[in-house]
C-alpha cells in the first residue's frame, strides 16, 4: 500500500500506516509469552485480540486501495498500480487465512485447524516433523 500511496499521491484514501502499533502488540505478546501464568495467558490473549483488529482494519484499507485502483480513482503509473493491485489481491485472502488460523489456535486453542498456512510468501510451504528415535530400552520392552 505504501508504494500505491507514493504513485497515487493524494488521490482517493489515504494510507494509514499501523506499523507502529503493530510493533507494539508484537512485543507485547512476546512480554506476554513468557509469563507461564493464567494471568500471562489472559495478557497474551489480550494483545493478540488487539494485534487481530489493527489487522482487519490494515486488509480494510487493501481493499479500498485495491478497489480504487479499479475504479481508477488512484492515479498515476498505470503498471505500478496494476503490479500493486495485483499482489494486494493476492496477499489480502492469505492475511485473512492467518487471522482465522490465529483465532482458532489462539483464542479458542484449536492447534489442528484444516488449511494451515505457514508462509504468507510461499504458500506451498509444509510442516517437517521430526522423527522420533525409539531409545534400545523401549523397544526391549515390547519383545
Amino acid at each position: 500500500m505504501k508504494k500505491v500511496a507514493a504513485v497515487a499521491r493524494k488521490a482517493g484514501t489515504q494510507l494509514r500506516d499501523r506499523s507502529r502499533s503493530t510493533k507494539r502488540k508484537v512485543l507485547a505478546i512476546a512480554r506476554a509469552s513468557r509469563n507461564k501464568t493464567e494471568t500471562g495467558r489472559q495478557k497474551m490473549k489480550k494483545a493478540y485480540r488487539q494485534l487481530l483488529e489493527i489487522t482487519s482494519r490494515v486488509v480494510g484499507q487493501a481493499k479500498k486501495f485495491s478497489c480504487e485502483i479499479a475504479r481508477r480513482v488512484k492515479r498515476g503509473n498505470l503498471s505500478a498500480l496494476h503490479k500493486a493491485k495485483k499482489q494486494l489481491e493476492q496477499m489480502i485472502p492469505r492475511i485473512q487465512q492467518v487471522m482465522r488460523q490465529t483465532r482458532e489456535r489462539v483464542l479458542r486453542g484449536n492447534t489442528r485447524a484444516e488449511g494451515k498456512l505457514l508462509s504468507i510468501f510461499e504458500t506451498h510451504t509444509e510442516v517437517i516433523r521430526k522423527a522420533r528415535r525409539i531409545s534400545p530400552m523401549s523397544s526391549a520392552n515390547w519383545s
